[in-house]
């Protein structure tokens, strides 16, 4: 752990340096030492700040660690360019990487509550985010977590939309700042001619799976599989997400549930350095 803090800690450090972001100067801890101890908590501790507070004071991970509340509010203070940011260097340097061939795109569902209990939520309550999650069959209140990947399940692009927005529509927001020439592996729910045909002016072969029912451009049983068997690795990044939610968060507004969502997605990210 003490490893994974000090790489966390130099890449946000180097970030906002970049960003020309100062510390207060009667502040204890700087913005990239609560930057690393939120990423730290996503990682080893599922978000749980007041376990995370008392091993790092113990390990003496920091010079000095502010209380839980005050941890807290720090955290949600720093604004979601700065996450933002950190995001997009480790993505610079996973597009850029020697091992990198391949690119997919999918989505996940995040839903902030059960099924029976939607009626009753007190966040989310606009009905855009009453989803419907094809892969699991069922119903969801929350977001969506777009996601583009390498061939390594290394995070490139994210966007948190609600849940009934389509993943179409959201591949067409997309910057796909990715290399000339690159292919971008996708499922059944990214089938459209039009864009694959301005990706294709674009230098960008996007390979969606065309199904069995499938009228036009049709492909063969071979390139489906081939689709299928390349895509794989953004489940396998799905999961290893997932598998660092915690059972519950606990969060007021919907602003603060997407950045402890975030600190989740980055932590997995820096397995890979």
């Amino acid at each position: 752990m003490e490893m994974y803090a000090t790489t966390v800690y130099v890449i946000a450090d180097e970030v906002l340096r970049l960003l020309n972001v100062n510390d207060d100067p009667q502040s204890k801890m700087s913005n990239a030492e609560v930057i690393t101890f939120a990423i730290v908590s996503a990682k080893f501790f599922s978000g749980n700040h007041k376990l995370t507070r008392y091993l790092c004071k113990q390990l003496g991970l920091f010079p000095e660690i502010l209380s839980n509340s005050r941890l807290n509010r720090r955290i949600h203070k720093i604004p979601w360019s700065n996450w933002y940011a950190v995001f997009r260097f480790l993505s610079f340097l996973s597009v850029n990487a020697k091992n990198t061939h391949y690119f997919a795109v999918d989505s996940f569902p995040v839903a902030c509550c059960e099924k029976n209990r939607i009626d009753k939520r007190k966040r989310f309550s606009d009905c855009a985010f009453l989803g419907f999650a094809a892969s699991k069959k069922r119903y969801f209140c929350g977001i969506k977590v777009h996601m583009v990947v390498t061939n390594r399940g290394r995070p490139v692009e994210v966007h948190f939309r609600p849940g009934a927005e389509s993943d179409i529509n959201v591949l067409w927001k997309m910057e796909l700042d990715i290399p000339e020439n690159a292919i971008l592996y996708a499922d059944g729910a990214y089938n459209c001619f039009d864009l694959e045909d301005i990706l294709k002016e674009q230098n960008i072969n996007l390979l969606a799976k065309r199904g069995c029912k499938a009228k036009n451009r049709v492909r063969s049983s071979g390139e489906e599989k081939t689709i299928s068997s390349k895509r794989q690795m953004i489940e396998t990044a799905f999961s290893q997400i997932t598998a660092l939610f915690p059972r519950s968060i606990k969060t007021r507004s919907n602003s603060h549930y997407r950045t402890k969502r975030s600190e989740f997605r980055t932590s997995k990210y820096l397995i890979y350095f």
